[in-house]
């Protein structure tokens, strides 16, 4: 049916109008929700949900529009296809953002207390929280927003306490003194993804170290002075000739004098500075590993507020850690110990979320214990239940798990969920899912009910770890749960493999018995067209809220998905393909008013004709509408994006826009049928990228059904392919192509008529659409004769077609030609006929300009032969 008037049909699409408009219209009427229904094959994506304090980057369409636009083609295929959006409360970013606001009006978190702060982080998640929804919508997601969900709702905060609960008493959560990355401005721990590698400069310093005796000294390498207070060791390679016979030996500390063991441990690198390292067990995770193998002491020497602990000499005590380093570099180069000091490029730790200097440091924390869990995510990908694309993320995954160390998960935030642990006036532990339960423990084991709660929170991590099944109702077994877990797609990026796509295994694997998702689709990053990530500091951050609101949100998408290549994991990002999209847009449009103006009106249904009237373009158009629909289809299939959106604009814009519709200038009793069924299949390709322009188009044409949206997916088995037809057709677009190239070359105006020599035996209606594309008159010539058992046809006929320009134009162009080149012959003549030239020019120089004047000479011949021939 039609159901939109055509009457007003803007003369211009603008996107700024149609596209609050569609969405919105969508959202009322709720095309994006769906309800589990067994009758039909499930498609469900998990949204990564975004921070609370997330505003949309260039990074979230290139990993959020292949969501939208799986979803959006599963449900044209009639899937119950479903998209489930939420969002993460980001702890230490959240509590980062409302520590400053609390700080420009004098209130600190601690002033508060944490019940008043925490009711004013909730109070900044009503107002400010939902800002990336906002955007999401004017890129055109369309998640099922009835079923948002949020990492702290009270489903969701449940399920976190019960999925802890039963790891520690599994055994698999325990409390100990451990190594973490600590962010001294955030005052808490950080998870691996929360600190950045920033490339710095710096300096390497080379310290002497002395023996007890004197006898010798070992020279070592610190790109960290300040860390050698809290040394124990020296460590070398056990192969490492150069330090065999010191093995067991001592050295003095220099500042410190404290006496420590020279020791041999395989992490050590022979080849980097002097192949002799510092040991520092507290204050590096390296060192740290060698303290354990080796049963060293570890003396913390920087504390959580990153000043120098008591545990070093008296005379650094209290110091900022960079003021010890200067500190201690100038009593090192007094005392003579510094031995040389060399710039360095190093990484340097940063906070992503304070960006301050992330210190190693020992914390006694509560860890997640991997072992047990590791294994069947492992499996999982290696029976192929999980699969990567591409593939080789696959092995990135198997790596990550198969060094998977046990998972710090306690962070020291206000914001987030609550350690379900209380201890009590004895520092008993006691874990349960609420207080009752843990003062009834508290009586029964202890004698008592006094109890103090862990004022820690768990690593945001923990709850996007149970995300695909604590959002369908885990641990209760709900309708959703039950069809649809295992999600069959996750869309996410490489950085977070390790961090939430293994964990997301292995506890989906834990807790419900199956994977969480069979693929993971690993999106590119973005990055600027000289290869740089994106970042302030540059000036190359691209907002794609600008972008939508310079081209549109489809335009955004479509030049996102043209540079997406499954090959690469780099996309270097070029508005030029947003300008590109806005004016495919605008060809679609223009395309749409020409259809909407022809005289005889569209079809009420959306049909085809009986085949015997098609003319030969419908048979070629539909037959290449038939190829598309395949193509389409089967990069959608495989997350080829790029290729999808490649092959749609080469249909639309190029073969349907141009080649069709001019070649449908001539009434026929087919054209109306088949021009709105090839353009309604072509916008039904296109709109899981273009939602918009192809929803505004769809609903102008004759169409089923209430939105484009719900519409089926394009079948090309309702699709006719007349491949002979096809061939004939693009055998006429090159004699086209051939005549308008040399109409090009000639400068022939576009009415000027050029002259098409046709064999004898080309049907009238090819000739016709020769005439109506070249502007040509037809001159027919008799046809090479037969041969036995000779079935030539219309292609072959086709290539012998002769082009010929006006007679006049040619002598015009001739006449110029050869004018041109008697300068060119005229000139090299007297410039070879010179003698001080000949005398003074190499040889080599001599024989080129004799060459290039022997060239103009047969040029010139060959133009003069060309305009003889033409009287």
């Amino acid at each position: 049916m039609q159901t939109e008037s055509s009457s007003d049909l803007a003369k211009a699409y603008d996107p700024a109008e149609v596209e609050p408009r569609r969405y919105a219209a969508w959202e009322a009427s709720g095309v994006f929700h769906e309800e589990p229904d067994p009758a039909r094959p499930p498609f469900i994506i998990s949204m990564p949900p975004p921070n609370i304090t997330g505003r949309a980057h260039l990074g979230h369409a290139s990993t959020y529009t292949p969501m939208d636009i799986l979803t959006r083609y599963h449900r044209m295929l009639g899937e119950n296809a479903d998209w489930i959006p939420g969002q993460d409360h980001a702890a230490i970013a959240t509590e980062a953002v409302v520590v400053r606001e609390l700080a420009r009006e004098g209130v600190t978190r601690e002033s508060l207390g944490r019940e008043k702060y925490l009711e004013r982080v909730w109070q900044w998640r009503r107002e400010y929280g939902g800002a990336i929804n906002e955007q999401f919508r004017r890129l055109g997601f369309g998640p099922d927003w009835s079923r948002e969900r949020f990492t702290m709702d009270e489903g969701l905060s449940a399920a976190v306490l019960k999925t802890f609960v039963r790891l520690y008493r599994e055994g698999l959560i325990y409390r100990a003194k451990r190594l973490v990355n600590w962010d001294p401005q955030s005052q808490s721990t950080l998870s691996d993804a929360e600190v950045d590698s920033e490339e710095r400069d710096g300096f390497l310093w080379h310290i002497r170290y002395a023996s007890e005796d004197g006898a010798f000294f070992v020279e070592v390498a610190t790109t960290r002075p300040e860390t050698m207070l809290g040394d124990v060791a020296i460590a070398v390679h056990p192969t490492d000739e150069r330090y065999r016979a010191l093995l067991g030996k001592r050295v003095v500390l220099p500042l410190v004098g404290r006496k420590i063991v020279i020791i041999a441990d395989e992490a050590v690198d022979p080849s980097f500075g002097t192949g002799a390292v510092k040991v520092t067990p507290a204050h590096d995770p390296t060192d740290n590993e060698i303290g354990q193998r080796h049963g060293l002491d570890m003396p913390t020497v920087i504390g959580f507020d990153a000043r120098i602990t008591d545990e070093a000499p008296p005379a650094y005590r209290g110091l900022d850690r960079f003021e010890a380093r200067k500190r201690i570099v100038a009593d090192l180069e007094a005392q003579g110990f510094l031995v040389r000091t060399q710039p360095h490029r190093l990484n340097a730790p940063i906070s992503s979320r304070s960006g301050a200097v992330v210190e190693p440091l020992l914390s006694l924390q509560w860890f997640c214990k991997m072992e047990g869990l590791v294994k069947p995510a492992l499996d999982a990908y290696r029976d192929g239940s999980i699969r990567f694309v591409p593939e080789r993320f696959g092995r990135t995954y198997e790596q990550w798990l198969e060094n998977m160390r046990d998972w710090n998960v306690s962070r020291q935030v206000w914001w987030g969920h609550q350690l379900p642990v209380w201890y009590t006036p004895s520092d008993e532990v006691i874990v349960a899912e609420n207080e009752e339960e843990a003062r009834s423990i508290a009586r029964e084991r202890f004698g008592g009910a006094e109890i103090r709660r862990d004022p820690d929170t768990l690593d945001t991590w923990f709850s996007s770890g149970l995300w695909p099944f604590s959002i369908l109702g885990w641990p209760e077994r709900t309708p959703e749960l039950e069809h649809w877990y295992p999600n069959q797609v996750l869309v996410t990026g490489r950085e977070i493999i390790f961090l939430w796509v293994a964990r997301m295994a292995m506890l989906g694997l834990h807790f419900v018995g199956r994977v969480p998702f069979s693929t993971v689709f690993v999106s590119p990053l973005v990055f600027d067209l000289q290869g740089r990530k994106m970042s302030k500091s540059l000036g190359n951050v691209i907002d794609p809220m600008d972008l939508t609101a310079k081209y549109g949100a489809d335009a955004l998408r479509f030049a996102v998905m043209r540079q997406m290549r499954l090959e690469s994991q780099e996309l270097r990002f070029d508005e030029r393909f947003c300008d590109e999209g806005k004016r495919f847009n605008t060809k679609m449009w223009n395309a749409l008013r020409y259809i909407m103006s022809l005289p005889e009106g569209l079809p009420a249904a959306l049909s085809l004709p009986p085949a015997e009237s098609l003319s030969l373009a419908d048979r070629w158009i539909l037959t290449r509408l038939h190829q598309t629909i395949e193509r389409v289809t089967e990069a959608f299939d495989r997350f080829a994006f790029g290729v999808a959106a490649d092959t749609l604009l080469d249909f639309i814009w190029y073969t349907f826009c141009d080649w069709y519709i001019e070649s449908s200038k001539e009434q026929t009793p087919s054209r109306a049928a088949v021009i709105s069924f090839a353009f309604n299949n072509a916008v039904r390709l296109l709109h899981p990228i273009c939602p918009f322009v192809t929803e505004e188009i769809w609903q102008t044409l004759p169409h089923d059904g209430a939105t484009i949206v719900t519409a089926s997916w394009p079948d090309p088995a309702e699709v006719p392919a007349d491949y002979p037809a096809a061939e004939r057709f693009e055998a006429l677009m090159r004699v086209v192509t051939k005549a308008r190239d040399l109409r090009s070359e000639l400068g022939l105006a576009p009415k000027e008529k050029m002259t098409l020599d046709v064999p004898a035996g080309l049907d009238e209606e090819v000739r016709t659409l020769l005439a109506r594309h070249v502007c040509a008159e037809i001159v027919e010539t008799p046809a090479a004769p037969k041969t036995p058992n000779d079935e030539r046809g219309a292609a072959e006929l086709l290539a012998a077609v002769t082009v010929r320009a006006p007679a006049q134009v040619l002598r015009a162009r001739y006449a110029r030609e050869i004018e041109r080149l008697n300068g060119e012959v005229t000139r090299l003549e007297k410039k070879l006929g010179n003698e001080q030239f000949i005398g003074k020019a190499s040889p080599e120089v001599v024989r080129k300009e004799r060459e290039k004047l022997a060239e103009y000479e047969a040029e010139r011949a060959r133009a003069s032969e060309r305009l003889k021939r033409l009287g």
